[in-house]
């Protein structure tokens, strides 16, 4: 009877991953992304194996606790070519996200979308105090990593408006100030 008050508690509140779970999501990911033809080498670095395993895992008990996981296609392993887009996506989405808030010199971090920043680059008569209107990433085939860009704008009345673009990170000054509504 204890046990029963106990399960459908559980099902009210929830209930942390189990260790089972844990194992087979671990099992899952290691076979979605090993390479066909050697099975004990990844298609993907420990070090990315590691950063989406705690996604994976949290995927992977949502699914198998609300039935989610049939077996549609058993037996059918996911092609590499969409494995390896899939990492590529999650590279450059990690690349531009660790660029844009800052992290690869957290000293002069850039700034985000719709902070105050002060302008002083090459376009003198455009010196002033403008919002980050948004922040572009180009692609860089030396680096592999993307350089950013920013649209920098003003208010007039609720509407953002263009004012100076594609500024370079080292012509700005971000200030301790936010944009909360338009």
């Amino acid at each position: 009877m204890e046990s029963t008050r106990i399960a459908e508690q559980a099902e009210e509140t929830g209930a942390p991953i189990t260790a089972a779970e844990e194992e087979q999501a671990g099992h899952a990911l290691r076979e979605l992304t090993a390479k066909p033809r050697d099975p004990d080498a990844a298609l993907v670095s420990r070090e990315w194996l590691a950063l989406v395993q705690p996604f994976f895992e949290l995927g992977w008990a949502m699914g198998v606790r609300t039935g989610s996981t049939g077996l549609a296609v058993a037996g059918v392993p996911v092609d590499e070519d969409t494995v390896a887009r899939m990492f590529a996506r999650l590279n450059g989405e990690r690349a531009a996200d660790l660029l844009a808030r800052g992290f690869e010199d957290p000293q002069h971090g850039g700034p985000s979308i719709w902070q105050r920043v002060r302008y002083h680059g090459s376009l003198t008569r455009s010196h002033g105090t403008y919002w980050v209107g948004a922040i572009h990433a180009h692609g860089d085939p030396v680096s592999m990593l993307p350089t950013l860009r920013y649209d920098l704008c003003e208010l007039r009345g609720q509407t953002p408006v263009p004012v100076v673009t594609n500024v370079r990170r080292i012509s700005l000054t971000p200030l301790a100030e936010w944009l909360t509504a338009l």
